[in-house]
């Protein structure tokens, strides 16, 4: 990755002379621009982590802790993510890069998007309508709801591009075939799906059933583009127009292909410094692939789980269930069926509670918390050993 060592030694260039966190960071490390000259140099510096992120803009919300390098006025959008972590957009088109993912998909002059990322506060839905539309294609801001309407859309407007959950393609699919619609004659033709594994039985069922093709993509809210499939789906094609190593996750290292570690990113934005950020996925570079690649997604560095497209952190479950009164015991259980992902909270609930409200109590302060729908089921046990968080899924 050579040809990054010259936008590296320029941003860190930058960077330290305009952003206050940067700036700290190195002098922590007792690094000056001199020291990151090239790639290699920018192991010196440590990874920033998703809770670092976390406390660095909490101590400073107006400049984001001293990140940003511009007004906060001066920005196009400013999301919300879980933890929470604050995700600016500055005022230019496609800033997430995007478009690329689209034109590797095989889009076409005249092609339509139905959208079905969220909008709500999280930047998926912006950042995919911003890619399609720098890729030269109109959008149908569809986001997550309204299945209906949507399917209106895709029948009416001759929708061929579907954005979004792989799961929630389906839905449509399912919610279509109940209303008596005919999904096999839809135009759509390519689904660009992120946020949550593409299992190879659905990958095939759209295929072979409907003639759609998918492409898995990936990235973060924090990062936009991290990688995209081809047509050989493949593994994702890292996109060059960002910095992404896979970093041991001892020593921060970058490692060899083939050896699994944690995705690390560094962007080249100016208005916004993201150095040497860890988002917390573990991958590998594709050994003897054509162009760079990382392998897929390998799961989490941390004990986070992603359910329909959302991380979920068992310690703010569990600080929520503790703040809830009449919450004796419970447990935390992801499920998967039929190709959608589920969050049970298993509860023994002390005696005496109303038994009909407390339900939606508990599902509402949930909701509030992770920003999931969470189903709530009373037992009269758990065992005593059960953990408080399980993942039970399976990818077949």
């Amino acid at each position: 990755m050579s040809n990054f060592d010259h936008q590296v030694r320029d941003l860190i260039a930058f960077a330290y002379a305009n952003s206050p966190a940067l700036k700290q960071r190195m002098k922590a490390a007792g690094l000056t621009p001199a020291d990151i000259q090239s790639t290699a140099d920018l192991s010196k510096l440590p990874i920033l982590s998703k809770q670092d992120l976390t406390r660095i803009q909490q101590s400073q919300p107006s400049t984001l802790g001293g990140m940003l390098t511009v007004p906060i006025g001066s920005l196009k959008r400013i999301f919300q993510s879980p933890g929470p972590i604050f995700d600016p957009e500055p005022n230019e088109a496609d800033s997430w890069r995007w478009a690329s993912s689209f034109r590797m998909a095989g889009i076409q002059t005249g092609d339509v998007a139905l959208n079905c990322f969220g909008y709500h506060l999280s930047p998926a839905g912006a950042m995919f309508e911003e890619g399609a539309r720098a890729a030269g294609i109109a959008v149908v801001p569809g986001g997550i709801g309204a299945q209906q309407q949507q399917i209106d859309c895709i029948e009416t407007l001759g929708v061929t591009i579907y954005a979004g959950l792989p799961s929630y393609l389906k839905g449509l699919i399912d919610k279509a075939k109940e209303l008596g619609r005919d999904p096999k004659q839809w135009k759509l033709r390519i689904a660009v799906c992120a946020a949550e594994p593409l299992p190879p039985s659905l990958r095939k069922w759209f295929a072979d059933e409907y003639g759609i093709e998918c492409y898995n993509v990936y990235g973060t809210a924090e990062c936009g583009n991290l990688g995209f499939e081809g047509p050989d789906h493949n593994g994702f094609i890292l996109p060059d127009d960002a910095l992404i190593q896979v970093c041991d996750l001892n020593t921060g290292a970058p490692l060899p292909p083939g050896q699994t570690g944690e995705v690390v990113v560094t962007l080249f934005r100016r208005d916004y410094i993201l150095v040497r950020f860890g988002v917390g996925d573990l991958s590998a570079l594709m050994p003897n692939a054509p162009q760079p690649r990382l392998v897929g997604w390998l799961g989490r560095s941390s004990d986070s789980v992603k359910v329909r497209g959302l991380f979920v952190h068992p310690r703010h479950v569990d600080e929520t269930m503790r703040k809830i009164a009449g919450v004796a015991r419970y447990q935390a259980v992801v499920t998967r069926d039929n190709h959608r992902d589920d969050l049970t909270v298993k509860i023994v609930a002390t005696p005496n509670i109303d038994t009909v409200s407390f339900p939606a109590i508990v599902s509402h302060a949930l909701h509030e918390a992770i920003k999931l729908k969470v189903n709530i089921e009373l037992i009269t046990e758990l065992p005593a050993d059960a953990k408080l968080f399980v993942d039970v899924r399976t990818w077949e």
